[in-house]
Parts: structure tokens; C-alpha cells; sequence
């Protein structure tokens, strides 16, 4: 399962995950970006769904380990989160890997499949996440995302349902601008290096 390929492959997600995921957090956006690689390693790796689950989760494991070393504490507390993220990743937008990959692009098609997975995406995601918010954080986590759960309280709502709230309001926007850069990396790799990370008799890209 785990070629030199893949190896790689799960060590550049990595770095991608943590070069972006810090930048958005440093700067205190309402989005987390913190997941292109996760994603792109499920699609570089699809349609081997087992494979492509482990290798994602790897990638988006060491990106937060690394993350709450250097510097945001609270992000290794959500490794379910990016368990479901490899989950959607290799099980629904792996499919949509021939659209991305289509020559010429089919933009309605590639477009309306980026949003739906980004969307069902970021929806799972919320939910996951809601309860590492509100449980062991009080719906204070450091990100930007704070700042609307915070708003959500003052409108009345309790914490979870503002965590839920929040989610609901920021993670398919977020993750659907994720799966749109996933997608384009993954549309901009060699057909070369996704054939030496596929098994033989799926390898054409």
C-alpha cells in the first residue's frame, strides 16, 4: 500500500496542508484551508479507496501534529475531523477524478462537482467537528471561525448550536474552495506520477 510514490506523495499533502492551513490561521480567517493535500492525496491515489483513505488521513494527520507543534495547539484535537475528510475525499469526490482530469474541461460538470462535494464535504465536517469545539474548547479554538460562533451567542443560540451554526455557515464555503484547489492541482499533475501511484490496471489517468 504504501509505495515510495505514495510515500512522497502523503510527505508533499503534508506540506501543503500545514504551508496553507498556518498562513489562513495566522491571519485569522472565518476558512482553514488546512486540507487541499488531505483531498489531493485521496484523488492522486483514487481509485484504490482503501489506499486513498489511509494515505489522506496520513497526510492531513501529519499536517496537524506538525501545525500543533509549531503553532496552533488546538488542531491535532481534530483528527476525526480529518478522518471524515479522507473518507469523503476517497469515497465521493474520487469520483468525480475523470471530470478534473477531462481534456478539454467541462466546466458546468467540473464546476457543479466541486461544489457538491466541497459542500457535502464541509457539511460532514461541521459535524464532526462541533462537538471537539463546543466539549473541550467551549467554542473557542484560535481560528476565525471563533468570531462566528461568538456571533451566533449573542444572537441567543446555545454553544453547540452555534458551533453547529458555524459550521453550517463556513465549512462548505471552506471546503468547497478546498476541493476547487485540490481539483486544479490534481488537474495539473503529470498523468506520469498518477500512473506510479495507482495499481497497473488502473493507472491511465
Amino acid at each position: 500500500m504504501f509505495t515510495t510514490p505514495r510515500l512522497v506523495a502523503i510527505a508533499l499533502c503534508a506540506a501543503l496542508n500545514f504551508a496553507i492551513g498556518n498562513i489562513v490561521y495566522l491571519i485569522k480567517l472565518p476558512i482553514y484551508l488546512d486540507s487541499i493535500g488531505t483531498i489531493l492525496c485521496a484523488l492522486l491515489i483514487f481509485p484504490d479507496r482503501s489506499a486513498a483513505i489511509a494515505c489522506a488521513f496520513i497526510a492531513g494527520f501529519i499536517g496537524i501534529i506538525l501545525s500543533g507543534l509549531i503553532i496552533n495547539p488546538f488542531l491535532p484535537w481534530f483528527a476525526m475531523t480529518v478522518l471524515a475528510i479522507a473518507l469523503v475525499s476517497a469515497l465521493l469526490t474520487g469520483l468525480a477524478t475523470p471530470t478534473f482530469r477531462a481534456r478539454p474541461p467541462a466546466v458546468p460538470a467540473f464546476a457543479g462537482k466541486v461544489v457538491l462535494c466541497g459542500v457535502i464535504t464541509g457539511i460532514v465536517s461541521a459535524v464532526v467537528s462541533a462537538p471537539v469545539v463546543v466539549y473541550l474548547f467551549g467554542g473557542v479554538t484560535g481560528s476565525g471561525s471563533a468570531f462566528v460562533v461568538a456571533f451566533f451567542l449573542k444572537t441567543g443560540q446555545q454553544l453547540m448550536n452555534s458551533a453547529l451554526l458555524s459550521g453550517f455557515a463556513t465549512e462548505p464555503i471552506d471546503k468547497t474552495l478546498q476541493v476547487l484547489l485540490a481539483a486544479l492541482l490534481y488537474r495539473a499533475t503529470p498523468a506520469e506520477f498518477i500512473a506510479m501511484l495507482r495499481p497497473a490496471q488502473s493507472s491511465a489517468a
